[in-house]
Parts: C-alpha cells; structure tokens; sequence
C-alpha cells in the first residue's frame, strides 16, 4: 500500500529523534566510535553461519516441493534479507520467494506456504527466548515508562496470536479443502476477484505444507531452529563487551527480543529507528545503563544491516538478477 513507505519512514524518523534526545550525544558518540573491528568480523562470521543453517532448514522445507541444493537456498536468503533492509512492509518475503523460483523453478505459492512454516518455527524459538529471558529478569526493572509488566503483556499477546497461526496451519493441513474453500469464500465476500485469487493461493499454499505429513522431519526442523538462534544470540553476546557492556546471556537475550519485538512494528526499510528503541528498552530491563543500551542498539544494528545488505547485493548481482525483475515475478513453472 502506498502509505505505508511514508508512515514506516515517519515512524523510523521519529524513534531516532526520541532516542538520540534521550542520551548524552558525546557519550553516545564515543561509545559508538572506540570499538575494535574485530567485534563486527566475528558478528560476520557468525551471520554467515546463521545463513547456512538457515538454508538447511529451508531444503528440507522445500523438499516436498523440489530437492533445491543448499547453495542457491544461501543467495535466496541472501538477496531476500538484503531486500528486507532496503525496501519497506517485508517486501523481501516476496523478493525470497521469486528468487527461489528463479534458481530452482519451485512455484511461488508453494515457496511462500514454507516461509510461513519458517516463520512458525522462528516464532517457536523466539518465544521461547523470550520468556525464559522473562523469568530471569528483575519484575520491578523500568526503562522509562516501560517495564517488565508490559513487556510480559506483549509476550502473551504474540504467544496467542501464534498459536492461532499454527492453528490456521494445521486446519489447512488436516482439512485443507474445506478450510481453503472457507477462506476463499470469506474472501470472496471483500471481492469476487480476490476470492478467486485466495482460492488459486491457497491450492498451492497448503502443497507447501505436505512437510506436516511427514512427521519424522519436525525434530530435526526444531532442533536446526534453535541451533540458528542460538547463534543469533551468540553474535549478540560477543558484541556486548564493543561498546562496553558484560558478557551477559540475559542482556544477549533481551536485545534479541527487542530486535524481533521491533520487527512487528511499521518502520522504514531495515526496521531501523524501531530497533533501536525496542533493543534500547529491553536492555535497560536487563540492567544496562541507558548510554550504553543505546550505543549497542545503534552499532550491533549497523554490524547486521550492512553485511547481510552488501552480500544481498553482491549475490543479486552474481545471478544476473534484479529487484525490479524479482518484484515482478519469476518463472512460470
């Protein structure tokens, strides 16, 4: 929708007006500038692992679909998140999904039904970040206005809202004519138009999720879920000491929670301005000061926004792609 570039971008802006207002700008600065640079190599490196189970994880997603080797799966994921910090509304999802129709010829429809499976399983391991980083939190911590309490509050919020996800899932693996032709006829009522859409969305979408069928597959996806975002906990625990901070599994976890809190907010492209005062408050909960919760919301941010943008870029370019050509669909299989 065209308002959402220029309300995401007024957000981002006015989140960076309010932190950068709430801090010591000379502190801030020196803080964000005395770093070694072996802080953003190692975060690097780690990234790079992170893709690659990532990958994993997706060939065995796409396995009822197609066998797509691991490294065309890597220059998807590459140029998809590389998408999401350069264009608004999660338009790297879609930008994901034809890229991997362009080099592997998988339908799109299919390939979007197990980038929800993904984000289920993302969920699952994020929530579970989550509330076990709750528990080991002071209950009486503030960061300004916001504490411990609102934070369980969204928690809660996010732990319905996915089980209603997995629940819509599993009926259109279970039932899926059934729960397809309801959805389609509820669409149907917006438009007829877009009820046949949904209609023809939907036959492929529950293809993708033939993945449920085969039950043996679910441990290794969960146990390849948690392995990837306990390396994305890992980077945000070997960044805390650049501008600062301990070595502190709770402090590691919260910024992870506020980078993924942040990631449901409307924001411009890269969810910047939204991340740093999500990732901000959550380590102020975990005891940070606010000096220094700011400086790493602002540079750990910059350690995973250009790396994944630069090799984004660099894979786009390697497969004679573009992100006009992605947006406007791939092959027609």
């Amino acid at each position: 929708m065209r308002w959402q570039l220029p309300l995401g971008l007024a957000i981002s802006a006015a989140c960076l007006v309010w932190l950068l207002g709430q801090v010591d700008l000379t502190r801030l600065a020196r803080l964000m500038t005395s770093f070694s640079p072996w802080y953003p190599l190692a975060v690097a490196i780690l990234l790079a692992w992170v893709f690659w189970l990532r990958s994993q994880r997706w060939q065995l997603l796409l396995r009822p679909l197609k066998r797509c080797p691991v490294g065309e799966l890597y220059s998807a994921n590459l140029i998809g998140f590389m998408a999401n910090n350069v264009l608004p509304a999660r338009l790297g999802e879609i930008v994901r999904a034809y890229s991997v129709n362009r080099l592997c010829a998988v339908p799109v429809s299919g390939v979007l039904a197990t980038l929800v499976i993904e984000r289920v399983l993302d969920g699952m391991a994020i929530l579970a970040f989550f509330f076990l980083a709750l528990f080991f939190t002071d209950p009486t911590a503030q960061a300004g206005a916001f504490n411990v309490a609102y934070l369980r509050g969204i928690g809660l919020f996010l732990l319905a809202g996915y089980l209603g996800v997995l629940g819509l899932m599993a009926a259109l693996w279970r039932w899926p004519s059934a729960t397809s032709g309801w959805l389609a006829r509820l669409a149907g009522r917006l438009s007829p138009r877009l009820g046949e859409k949904a209609a023809s969305i939907l036959a492929n979408f529950t293809q993708g999720l033939g993945l449920l069928g085969q039950g043996r597959h679910l441990p290794l996806l969960i146990a390849q879920s948690l392995a990837m975002w306990l390396l994305v906990l890992l980077t945000a625990y070997v960044f805390l000491p650049a501008v600062g901070l301990p070595h502190s599994l709770l402090m590691a976890a919260m910024a992870l929670v506020g980078g993924s809190l942040a990631a449901a907010v409307p924001a411009g492209p890269g969810y910047i301005g939204t991340t740093q005062v999500a990732v901000m408050w959550t380590l102020m909960l975990a005891g940070a000061d606010q000096e220094r919760a700011a400086a790493f919301s602002l540079v750990y941010w910059a350690a995973l926004y250009f790396p994944v943008t630069a090799a984004g870029l660099v894979e786009m370019l390697r497969r004679g792609m573009s992100l006009s050509s992605l947006r406007g669909g791939g092959k027609k299989p």
